[in-house]
């Protein structure tokens, strides 16, 4: 059977000497692994196309299992967005977190407008940190954990501005007045905390512009990868590349 949909490709394996297997997510939110055949033969046009990120209509042949992609409709590559190498492993960072967070079988059109909302904005010019760290946010609990940065998780005290650390041992945010409970707690900008609970809970639909500093998406990026490490065991792939970029580049 013969099917068309538009998608956009969230993982791409090499097989064999000359073929591909690509995972696409489909504009209805499901995950479609295609065989690619001779996707590395320059002659059949299809390595550039079977790309990360590769934005297009999907015809491809499906009965049982895995199906094999016929041909791509091309309708936007994210040329630009693989010419820096921080924007693109940022945007990897999406699609692996997006991908990791979904069941095989499962369908959910939100991971598909998150996945086309981070990628048109990193297109368009927006931070890819700042990206990944709204992704990280929205799927935090289909990893099965949720973090709140809006009170104090010891007192309950909601004033934001008195908001200082994050604690592992109080699984939350806490205030100056209770920090000596805990020496060990991650320490953070009010800022940061009061951003993070902006991002957290403000559907994408309504996110516009963006403005905010290196620091404070340095401060976000550290802590949510800890969150992910602590409460969920997690650590992906796309991050280890990023830390070591920011090594050379300290360097």
């Amino acid at each position: 059977m013969l099917d068309k949909q538009k998608g956009i490709i969230i993982k791409s394996v090499d097989y064999g000497e000359s073929d591909k297997i690509i995972t696409v997510l489909n504009e209805h939110g499901a995950k479609i692994p295609l065989m690619v055949r001779r996707a590395k033969k320059s002659k059949t046009g299809l390595q550039a196309h079977t790309q990360l990120f590769v934005y297009g209509l999907f015809i491809y042949n499906k009965w049982k299992g895995m199906g094999t992609l016929n041909s791509i409709d091309v309708i936007n590559q994210y040329y630009d967005l693989r010419l820096d190498i921080f924007n693109s492993s940022y945007a990897t960072l999406c699609a692996e977190v997006i991908d990791r967070s979904m069941e095989q079988d499962e369908v959910s059109p939100y991971h598909y407008q998150l996945l086309h909302f981070s990628l048109e904005n990193i297109s368009r010019g927006d931070s890819a940190q700042l990206m990944s760290i709204i992704v990280l946010l929205k799927c935090m609990s289909r990893f099965g954990f949720t973090a709140f940065f809006d009170h104090c998780a010891i007192s309950g005290d909601e004033d934001q501005s008195k908001l200082v650390a994050y604690s592992f041992r109080y699984d939350g945010t806490i205030s100056q007045d209770q920090l000596m409970k805990d020496p060990y707690a991650f320490r953070i900008s009010n800022k940061t905390f009061y951003l993070l609970d902006i991002l957290q809970k403000l559907p994408i639909t309504k996110m516009n512009q963006f403005n905010i500093s290196q620091d404070i998406l340095d401060e976000m990026s550290e802590l949510i990868i800890l969150l992910y490490k602590e409460y969920a065991g997690m650590y992906f792939k796309s991050q280890k590349l990023i830390n070591q970029l920011k090594r050379l580049g300290n360097d």
